[in-house]
Order: structure tokens, then C-alpha cells, then sequence
């Protein structure tokens, strides 16, 4: 089964996780990679919405697609099922105010971009500019503007 993201899924998923008061600047899809243990023992600074566990490797959650979404206070990550990307596996929230620190690493050729975010433990987001596979058109503009935000606040961290 090929890659099947949909734009109007995204919207109503990362809806759904948001907490209330709270609006969308940036919503784009990518992969999300996370050691289990991390959500299990509640160690990462994050609100932990829910998460249902998929198998991985060695007990980690391998890259999972998911959705992303930027608001004022956090970022939100909706992962997927791989073989049916309308079945959410799990979501949460690395609030802001929670991250210790972040890097940013670049692939060859700008395609794609990994945010390793500290919040206690380590959570890392791909991000691609490629739009192939879903009907979500204007990723390239929407990594941009999530590059962007998180360059700002990484650069929050070294002030």
C-alpha cells in the first residue's frame, strides 16, 4: 500500500488533539521517531494525550508517519498506522516552554530535514518538502514555515 496522506485527515486530526484555546500556524506531515519507554514512563516534558503502541524494533516506535502542528504553545504530533494512514497509533504535545534544546540536521539537497527536540527524553520529526503520495500540495511552503518557527526557537534557547 503506497503512501496515502490526506489534507482534510490532518486537519481533523491534529484538531481533534489540540487542547482548547489553542490555534494551528503550520500543520505539514512527516515521520516521528520515539523510544516507547519514553511514553510508557511519562519521561518526556510533554502532555501525553494518548498513544496506543504499535511493535517496533528493540521496543522503540520506528519512524512512524504523522502529522505535525505548530501553535503558540507546542508542537502536536499525530502518529499513524503505516498500513493505514487514517488510524491514529498515538498523539501528544511537546509544549514549549518544556524543551531543553533542539537540533536541526539537513539531508543532502534540502529534501528533507530532522527536528531532534529534548523534552526530558529525545523526539525526532522529519520533515520533507516532497508533496508525492498525498494530496497535501503545499508541503515545501509548510516545512519552510516549520523550519523557520523552529529555528526561532532554538535560538531562543541559546539566549
Amino acid at each position: 500500500m503506497g503512501l496515502s496522506l490526506k489534507r482534510e485527515e490532518m486537519i481533523e486530526f491534529l484538531e481533534a488533539a489540540k487542547m482548547p484555546g489553542e490555534s494551528f500556524n503550520c500543520m505539514l506531515w512527516g515521520t516521528v521517531y520515539a523510544d516507547i519507554s519514553n511514553f510508557y514512563n511519562h519521561s518526556v516534558a510533554s502532555i501525553i494525550m494518548s498513544l496506543t503502541f504499535r511493535p517496533g524494533v528493540a521496543g522503540l516506535l520506528d519512524n512512524a508517519f504523522c502529522y505535525i502542528g505548530l501553535t503558540e504553545q507546542s508542537v502536536y504530533v499525530v502518529a499513524l498506522d503505516s498500513y493505514n494512514t487514517s488510524k491514529i497509533t498515538g498523539q501528544f504535545a511537546l509544549p514549549y516552554e518544556n524543551i531543553a534544546s533542539m537540533n536541526i540536521s539537513k539531508a543532502p539537497f534540502g529534501v528533507s530535514h530532522t527536528v531532534t527536540i529534548e523534552c526530558g527524553e529525545l523526539v525526532s520529526l522529519t520533515v520533507k518538502s516532497t508533496s508525492i503520495g498525498t494530496n497535501i500540495k503545499d508541503q515545501k511552503t509548510r516545512m519552510e514555515l516549520f523550519l523557520v518557527t523552529m529555528e526561532k526557537l532554538k535560538a531562543d534557547f541559546r539566549e
